[in-house]
């Protein structure tokens, strides 16, 4: 990580305007702190994938911050917190509670994983009124579950159909899903692909750490001897023990005729730490192992000025979900920035309703509004939003939030290629939206 902006909120957040004072003392002029206006953040910070989306939501407000911040002059102040723990939603909704305690300013919130989006959904947003953006909650279900609520990727269903297609596509008949049990997430998309798949996606077994009846499940997995295994699954704890139990049964090869799909949640480094010989390599002439993540055309200049400075700033490659997380602090921003044209900040709720209207608004502009786009720079935007309308063209891909809260994007669909040592991911091919 870079020193030169790596403690940069701190120092930004303490912005100070002089006001002029007609007095009679010439050292009488008082100063005003121009307190910040704070989002709050829920991140899986016990996951690589937490920290790695925290840096590019921090990429995105120092680059604000450091061009005069919103409004006239006031900065934009992440409090983070994790959202680690056994239920992740219950530690979601009170580490909210605790954020709205502390900051006055809070104007809205950012979350990660469909557990954590629905606990600050149904306990904060609809009750309190305060808008949540997520970067890569797919669950089904949050589709319009509020106007309080949009994400900047598709519902699971959508996966579930590249996931199909492909599968159908390298001939798959039968196939058994594994999923992570208590997890909304992982119900949801294997749901979502049983329906999607059909009849051939009949057997689905529920896994959880520690499970005493493990060898039972696995058996009752594997006996239909499926063409491919479907791991829907979200915590690491789960599915690094599933894949060493799956590996303990490997004897002889046990797997060579099996091919393995996996949730986009397997889109991280850290899933090399476990035993996936069993799943690396060809078969029948097509990869062992595939999955779908949401992913961004790497070519736009948006995209390019993002990867850019993540790794100034971080010396940071760009990992899953981290273009969104990126774009969502540009959303909140001009949607700031168009509130504050609006309304002042001395009632807070109305504020945020406000914002709510523009959140939509800036990320789907209306016929004829300028396309507006960091690599412009931050100025360039704050100028436009005193225009009128505009719309945002982000780092990940299409950020136009419809009716529902939706934003659907292109899928790389992806499989993990190498050695042991060695491993790595490559996008097999892209599907775009029709």
């Amino acid at each position: 990580m870079k020193s030169i902006l790596n403690h940069y909120l701190v120092i930004s957040v303490l912005a100070i305007a002089l006001i002029p004072y007609s007095g009679c003392r010439k050292d009488s002029n008082p100063v005003v702190i121009i307190e910040p206006l704070t989002i709050g953040v829920i991140l899986p910070l016990d996951q690589e994938k937490g920290v790695l989306r925290e840096n590019a939501m921090r990429t995105a407000v120092n680059i604000i911050n450091a061009s005069g911040g919103v409004g006239e002059g006031r900065m934009i102040e992440l409090v983070v917190r994790s959202s680690e723990g056994v239920n992740r939603e219950e530690t979601a909704v009170a580490a909210a509670r605790e954020i709205i305690k502390s900051k006055s300013n809070l104007v809205g919130f950012i979350s990660s994983f469909s557990s954590c989006s629905k606990g600050l959904v149904e306990q904060v947003a609809i009750p309190d009124g305060y808008p949540v953006i997520s970067g890569a909650a797919t669950a089904g279900f949050l589709s319009g579950i509020s106007p309080y609520f949009q994400r900047l990727c598709p519902p699971d269903a959508y996966e579930a159909i590249v996931l199909t297609n492909k599968a159908k596509e390298y001939g798959f008949d039968n196939i058994a899903i594994a999923v992570e049990e208590g997890d909304v997430y992982s119900s949801d998309l294997a749901n979502a692909f049983q329906n999607e798949f059909g009849n051939g996606a009949s057997v689905k077994v529920l896994f959880s750490s520690a499970d005493p009846d493990y060898s039972v499940k696995l058996d009752q997995l594997l006996s239909g001897n499926p063409d491919a295994v479907f791991l829907s699954m979200l915590n690491p704890v789960v599915y690094e023990e599933f894949l060493a139990k799956m590996n303990e049964l490997n004897e002889n090869d046990r797997f060579s005729n099996i091919s393995f799909i996996l949730s986009d949640a397997f889109y991280t480094t850290s899933v090399f730490n476990s035993p996936i010989a069993m799943m690396v390599g060809e078969l029948n002439g097509h990869p062992k192992n595939f999955g779908a993540i949401t992913a961004a055309d790497t070519n736009t200049s948006p995209y390019k000025y993002f990867e850019a400075e993540l790794n100034k700033q971080f010396d940071q490659e760009v990992a899953s979900y981290n273009a969104q997380f990126f774009d969502i602090i540009y959303i909140y921003a001009l949607a700031i920035e168009k509130t504050l044209i609006d309304t002042g900040t001395d009632d807070m709720k109305a504020f945020r309703e406000k914002l709510q209207y523009w959140i939509r608004q800036v990320s789907n502009g209306a016929d004829f509004d300028p396309a507006v786009m960091p690599s412009l720079g931050w100025k360039s935007l704050k100028e436009a939003c005193k225009n009128g309308g505009v719309d945002y063209v982000g780092a990940s891909g299409n950020c136009d939030l419809d009716g529902f809260g939706n934003a659907i994007t292109p899928y790389a669909v992806f499989n993990i290629a190498g050695d042991q040592g060695s491993y790595y991911f490559e996008t097999i091919s892209m599907v775009f939206p029709e």
